[in-house]
């Protein structure tokens, strides 16, 4: 018998749900996917729309901006521009964003 890990399994778990989350998820509209974070403390990022796929250490702040691309079991897809321009991909609880009514895409069909 062979014994992984529980990391191991947890990683394989995380990165099969990831890829599922992203086809089978709901896709959001880039002309209307800007939200800023709110709440207080830290929102999480994960791996994968599971609270078991916890990404340690990455994190962001209230009045921080995300860009969302899927919506899956209260979870969002998201990129943050870091001021580096660094971009982090992950999930986070779409709970405590909140909607700019901005997008990544002009929005062609508004010209205001």
């Amino acid at each position: 018998m062979i014994v992984f890990p529980l990391s191991v399994l947890a990683n394989d778990f995380c990165e099969k749900l990831d890829k599922s989350g992203i086809t089978n998820g709901v896709q959001l509209d880039n002309t209307d996917n800007l939200y800023k974070v709110g709440g207080k403390g830290h929102l999480q990022f994960y791996s994968a729309p599971d609270e078991k796929c916890l990404l340690k250490g990455i994190f962001v702040i209230p009045n921080d901006h995300l860009y969302a691309y899927v919506e899956l079991n209260g979870f969002y897809r998201v990129m943050y521009l870091s001021n580096n321009d660094d971009q982090i991909m992950g999930w986070v609880k779409k709970n405590r964003l909140i909607e700019t009514h901005k997008g990544l895409a002009p929005d062609y069909n508004n010209p205001g």
